[in-house]
């Protein structure tokens, strides 16, 4: 037996370990430490900086047969919820949520609610 029949012998019980797409976009995720997902680069503006706030939300998933064959997918959602504008003086966060949309939307909810209430009740 030549030293190559005895290297294969001694690896034929192991199972190598193969770094699939799956896996790699996985750990790329799971371990970024980095906080540029969610806040961006900041912009000077004079004597200020605007620094932009997003909200992630990210799955990857998958599964393979160990020999190969594999499959996964993800998704990945990025929104944009506001800006920390920053001055010699304060922080402040401005948010880009509409305020006048949200006071508008609850009170046609309310009002829809309390006629219902009035239509149940007689």
């Amino acid at each position: 037996m030549n030293k190559g029949q005895a290297q294969s012998n001694e690896n034929a019980g192991k199972k190598e370990y193969i770094e699939t797409p799956v896996k790699t976009i996985f750990n790329k995720f799971a371990n970024q430490k980095d906080v540029t997902f969610i806040y961006g680069e900041p912009i000077e503006l004079g004597l200020q900086k605007v620094v932009p706030v997003a909200k992630v939300k990210y799955a990857v998933g998958g599964g393979g047969d160990g020999s190969g064959g594999e499959g996964g997918g993800g998704a990945f959602t990025i929104k944009p919820i506001g800006v920390y504008v920053i001055t010699p003086d304060q922080v402040k966060f401005e948010s880009t949520l509409d305020v006048k949309k949200l006071t508008a939307l609850t009170v046609v909810v309310g009002g829809v609610l309390g006629l219902l209430a009035l239509c149940k009740g007689k």
